[in-house]
């Protein structure tokens, strides 16, 4: 991996190991009260083998009783890349570098790569779109992490895992 990527991982995992939150609201009911802390689980940085601690919390709305977790800047739902790698992926499939270099020079699999083309350009082009309805997090979630990137990822997910957050 080239060294101002490995440089940029490194910065963006100390970010992320600081546990940024931001403000706290139900993925599910929005509701910002009542709201406790409910363990933790463990998720891989992204570059290296080392864990960073992820808090869990419970909602006690009496309709809504469900758990949730916010994720710290940069991780993504479900996603293994942030949204730093994607664009940096993209930027060098414009380049029309190889897969197979990009790769090498990311430390991912092709498995990775080909998630990246098809998902990346979808959420780049997302984030764009609701940029011009001004959300909190306008113009991008990076800008302000620990005011802006928990409202970013709880739009990000109804967005993109619609059957597993999208409001009932």
């Amino acid at each position: 991996m080239p060294h101002q990527m490995l440089t940029i991982l490194w910065n963006l995992n100390e970010i992320a190991k600081k546990n940024q939150t931001g403000p706290i609201a139900c993925h599910w009911c929005n509701n910002q009260n009542n709201i406790i802390k409910y363990g933790t689980y463990q998720r891989c940085e992204l570059c290296g083998d080392r864990q960073v601690r992820i808090q869990r919390f419970l909602c006690k709305h009496d309709r809504c009783r469900r758990t949730f977790s916010i994720l710290p800047h940069p991780f993504l739902r479900i996603a293994r890349f942030s949204l730093c790698m994607i664009a940096a992926f993209l930027q060098l499939m414009a380049r029309k570098i190889s897969i197979a270099k990009i790769c090498r020079r990311l430390g991912i699999s092709r498995t990775m790569a080909y998630w990246a083309i098809e998902n990346g350009r979808d959420i780049l082009d997302w984030i764009d779109r609701e940029a011009k309805t001004e959300p909190t997090w306008a113009p991008f979630p990076c800008i302000d992490p620990p005011g802006h990137w928990s409202e970013f990822i709880r739009m990000f997910a109804m967005k993109f895992y619609p059957q597993r957050y999208a409001r009932t």
